[in-house]
């Protein structure tokens, strides 16, 4: 597994690649944290504008890592509980970053990779991606991706997913808001390519904006912080466009 952070347009696009491919980019404990801490550091700097998230390889996220689960056996719930939390404290990092992360999503999304899916501020899917939960399966409940299925989706189509019983198609990812948009597979990567372009012509602090209005919206349901971003975007445009007229 390996985690490259590279950058273009002058530093205004962090591409971030997450690379275990060979086993179908699932994630563990270790690569989960090594990934968020490289996206926030990403985003720290003021330059960047966009994260380009690059998962390698034909598939988005093949889940946890099953190979890890041996670390538990024997371990109280109380122990199992904290560590599902932490996994889910990880995402919430990735939600709460000051610039949009914008991921191709392609093959399969497993188990845990609903949650990345989900952390993902602007995920392009292409047509064959397909979403899967197959925890039931080895009579393990869903958490955190439980509860995440459970608040995106219509009842009904929760228990489907949950107990795995469906599989849900790209279609079904866009219809339930999991997805911006869903392109060809053949179009995919000019497709996210297009919208870290459109991002980018935005005017300078424009897209750290619009996240704070959507995330503190999300966070707090009131749009309290929404006027005051508004306001000092509109008191910097107009004062913009005073200079140079």
């Amino acid at each position: 597994m390996t985690i490259t952070l590279t950058h273009g347009h002058d530093g205004r696009v962090a591409c971030v690649r997450y690379d275990n491919a060979a086993r179908g980019n699932c994630v563990d404990d270790a690569a989960l944290r090594e990934l968020v801490d490289t996206m926030t550091a990403a985003a720290a700097d003021e330059t960047c504008v966009v994260i380009r998230l690059d998962m390698a390889g034909r598939h988005f996220c093949g889940g946890w890592d099953t190979s890890s689960f041996a670390g538990l056996a024997g371990a109280p719930p109380e122990t199992v509980a904290a560590r599902l939390r932490g996994s889910d404290a990880a995402l919430a990092q990735i939600r709460r970053l000051p610039v949009p992360v914008v991921a191709a999503v392609r093959g399969r999304v497993v188990g845990f990779g609903a949650g990345l899916l989900d952390a993902v501020h602007l995920p392009v899917a292409a047509a064959d991606a397909r979403l899967s939960l197959p925890e039931a399966r080895f009579g393990f409940a869903p958490a955190g991706v439980g509860h995440t299925i459970t608040r995106a989706l219509p009842r009904p189509h929760a228990y489907h997913l949950l107990t795995g019983a469906a599989t849900a198609t790209a279609a079904q990812l866009h219809a339930w808001g999991l997805v911006a948009r869903v392109v060809p597979d053949a179009h995919l990567d000019r497709e996210v390519d297009d919208l870290v372009d459109s991002l980018l012509a935005l005017p300078q602090g424009t897209v750290r904006a619009v996240v704070e209005v959507v995330e503190s919206s999300l966070a707090s349901g009131a749009p309290d912080h929404a006027y005051d971003v508004s306001a000092r975007t509109i008191v910097a445009g107009l004062a913009a466009r005073a200079v140079s007229g």
